[in-house]
C-alpha cells in the first residue's frame, strides 16, 4: 500500500482541529439527514457501526499529524544511520 503522506497531511491540516468524539445513539448509529437531491428535499438514513465511529473519532487530524511527524522523524533517523553505515563501509 502506498500512502500519499503529503496529501494526508494536507487534509488533516484542513479538517476540524482537536479531538473528535463518537456520539451514541439508541439505534446503534442510525442517522437521518435532510438532503437536497435535484431540487427536492429528501431524507437519507444510514447506519454506522459504533466500532467504526469510534475508530473514525480516534483517527482525528491531531492523531494523523502526530503519526506523520513520528514517521518523518524515524525515516530521517533511518536515512542518517544508513549514511553513517555507508561511510564506515566506504572507508
Amino acid at each position: 500500500m502506498n500512502i500519499d503522506k503529503r496529501a494526508l497531511r494536507e487534509v488533516a491540516e484542513k479538517a476540524t482541529p482537536e479531538n473528535w468524539r463518537c456520539t451514541s445513539s439508541l439505534f446503534n448509529g442510525i442517522t437521518v439527514t435532510p438532503f437536497s437531491l435535484c431540487g427536492e428535499e429528501v431524507t437519507l438514513a444510514h447506519t454506522v457501526e459504533k466500532r467504526d465511529a469510534e475508530f473514525i473519532a480516534a483517527a482525528n487530524p491531531a492523531t494523523m499529524l502526530a503519526l506523520l511527524d513520528e514517521l518523518e522523524h524515524y525515516k530521517s533517523r533511518e536515512e542518517k544511520v544508513t549514511l553513517e553505515e555507508f561511510k564506515c563501509i566506504k572507508e
